[in-house]
């Protein structure tokens, strides 16, 4: 899948056509060197790097691990005030005066007008009662650098992390930087996809000073030089019924926050086809952890095991109905044709209750 940045523009010029079949610039002795000669060059061995990751790699995958990881227990305080600046928090402890409990601060959130400034913490140990495992409403907190603030309440939240590694995206070899987001600041039940969001852009010497030409050792303003293309990837969430695919991957997805998809391992293309076709002649077909059945009601009634409250919409886009069963397929692992097939979490398919019966009277039957 190549770059979806169009770089036959002003002022790059860069007209490289596969179908010319080029595959080397031959530059002359005596005779200037162009820019789209330049350009061309690179775009000629960018193909070929292309043509062999295609081969490799599937668009998104995880080239050098750099792993997506749900956290289902991320813990906010919302503040009533407090002195300095959040970001001096980031990074120290906190410990209540009340409540003796001890805590790290990953991460904050400045008010948006409607919710509170807000910290992210994870507890160390229990409060001096030995049983309080969370600050209390309206104690004062003591961060490691001396500066204070008012807890107003806290609650749990949700986030997913991402550690610094490289994917595959539009034939190249991005790296992404590690990165924290918030999916849910208070609840810890989210319902989205996650993923990395794609932006390719040009990078010119006004936005980055650092591309001046230093060839006497100093940036020269009077020689603003190359410009670069620059790929960057993002953590993002979008709703589970979105469409945007166009430059976004997806990596991991929620469901009230359940793992329902998550990347494990790099995708491979037509590699993995290869290896497939391997495992199915000389294995088949074959489940390495079991796939267990749960059959529940649909409609959530007293404590009948349901799955939805009433006009709650499942995941099949049906209403709560007593008429109908969700039947849980659990999590496991199995080899389909050679490929793995691997779910995370249970997820719950529809399916109609029996309402159609015969009557037959003097049957003899076998016991």
């Amino acid at each position: 899948m190549p770059s979806k940045t169009d770089f036959n523009v002003s002022p790059y010029f860069d007209d490289y056509n596969e179908a010319k079949k080029f595959h080397r610039v031959m530059y002359r002795p005596a005779y200037a060197v162009q820019a789209r000669e330049l350009t061309t060059q690179q775009s000629i061995t960018q193909n070929q790097i292309e043509k062999f990751g295609d081969h490799m790699f599937k668009h998104g995958a995880m080239v050098v691990p750099g792993q997506i990881e749900p956290d289902m227990y991320y813990e906010a305080v919302k503040l009533t005030s407090f002195n300095g600046t959040l970001a001096d928090y980031n990074g120290n402890t906190l410990t209540g005066g009340t409540s003796g409990v001890v805590a790290d601060v990953v991460n904050f959130v400045a008010t948006d007008g409607t919710d509170p400034d807000t910290l992210f913490v994870k507890y160390q140990n229990s409060g001096t009662d030995n049983a309080s495992y969370a600050f209390i409403d309206g104690e004062t907190l003591t961060s490691g650098s001396g500066d204070t603030a008012v807890c107003s309440t806290t609650a749990t939240g949700s986030a997913v992390k991402i550690e610094a590694g490289t994917y595959y995206i539009n034939g190249f070899f991005v790296v992404v930087d590690a990165q924290t987001l918030i999916l849910d600041k208070y609840t810890n039940t989210p319902s989205y996809r996650v993923g990395l969001t794609i932006t390719e852009t040009f990078v010119t010497s006004t936005d980055d000073t650092s591309l001046l030409d230093n060839a006497t050792g100093s940036s020269n303003a009077n020689a603003t030089g190359a410009h670069r293309f620059k790929i960057e990837l993002t953590l993002a969430k979008l709703s589970l019924t979105s469409t945007a695919d166009a430059s976004f991957v997806e990596l991991l997805r929620v469901n009230g926050g359940s793992v329902v998809n998550k990347v494990m391992a790099t995708d491979y293309s037509v590699i993995e086809d290869t290896l497939a076709r391997r495992t199915f002649d000389e294995s088949g077909d074959y489940v390495v952890r079991n796939f267990d059945l749960d059959p529940r009601e649909h409609l959530i009634s007293g404590d009948n095991r349901g799955i939805y409250a009433a006009d709650a919409t499942s995941a099949d886009g049906n209403t709560a109905s007593e008429s109908k069963l969700a039947l849980g397929l659990s999590q496991g692992k199995a080899y389909v044709k050679g490929y793995e097939i691997q779910k995370h979490g249970t997820t719950y398919v529809d399916i109609d209750k029996a309402r159609d019966f015969d009557t037959a009277s003097g049957i003899v039957t076998r016991v």
